[in-house]
């Protein structure tokens, strides 16, 4: 099924090769927490189901339903974060995912500090690509140090861990429906998911459902005075189309690589 919500150029031309590479620039403190909340790529649950109205839990289980259904995706995502000065950094990540074989690729458009690196998330392992060094350094999935210590660690230990639920991903968070509004895609569930934890950095997350098809549009990850850190989107949605896993996991041949598994 292709469902591209947002007509574009070919994708292949939106993902260019890394040898394009835009001008380096200095690597800002918030474009490192870019990848941080890219490698939450669970945040995306995709599916079709219906369920009533006012029940958070019918919601969250349609969307597990969902996740666990998929059998590919590639979106844009794109969004902003945001400084406690005020300051923004744009996001624009072309993502590729294959659920079933723990496959991921993430090649970053923006922030320009970070532009034309490639992620991969195969399995056990994280492979890290820099265009700037030519370089693929690999980590173990489960290593605190893969990224600089950004991989967010999951419960079961594995820090880079691809995951769909919702439900799963807020595990730590009470979740309620703040609004079911008339949005762009017809009736939208605001789901909110509220840290049980008042010191969390994150203390709520938003997100916005069309019931129409259960496709997450939406997320906004806010701290307890209100600041929003984070605002993403999935846009140009295509799924199920057959990616091929090779084609997700490619990197440039001649990279030098480093391989820091343990």
């Amino acid at each position: 099924m292709n469902q591209d919500l947002y007509p574009t150029p070919d994708r292949a031309a939106a993902r260019p090769a890394p040898a394009a590479a835009l001008t380096a620039r200095p690597r800002p403190a918030a474009a490192r927490l870019a990848l941080a909340l890219l490698l939450a790529l669970a945040l995306l649950p995709l599916g079709r189901a219906q369920a009533p109205a006012g029940d958070v839990d019918a919601v969250l289980e349609r969307i597990t339903e969902a996740a666990r259904a998929l059998e590919d995706a590639a979106f844009l995502l794109t969004g902003r974060l945001v400084n406690p000065d005020g300051t923004t950094v744009t996001l624009e990540i072309d993502i590729q995912v294959v659920p079933p074989q723990s496959l991921a690729s993430a090649y970053i458009v923006q922030p320009d500090a970070l532009a034309d690196n490639v992620i991969v998330l195969d399995g056990n392992a994280v492979y890290n690509y820099t265009f700037l060094t030519n370089q693929v350094m690999i980590f173990d999935a489960d290593d605190p140090d893969a990224l600089g210590g950004l991989l967010p660690m999951s419960e079961d230990g594995a820090s880079a861990n691809i995951d769909f639920d919702l439900g799963r991903i807020f595990e730590g968070y009470e979740a309620s429906i703040a609004e079911v509004f008339d949005g762009p895609h017809g009736e939208t569930y605001r789901l909110r998911f509220t840290n049980v934890d008042p010191d969390a950095t994150i203390l709520d997350v938003e997100a916005e459902v069309p019931s129409a098809d259960w496709l997450p549009r939406k997320l906004v990850f806010m701290q307890a005075d209100g600041h929003v850190l984070a605002e993403l989107n999935a846009e140009q949605l295509e799924t199920n189309v057959g990616l091929d896993p090779e084609q997700v996991r490619e990197l440039p041949d001649d990279a030098e690589v480093i391989d820091n598994r343990r």
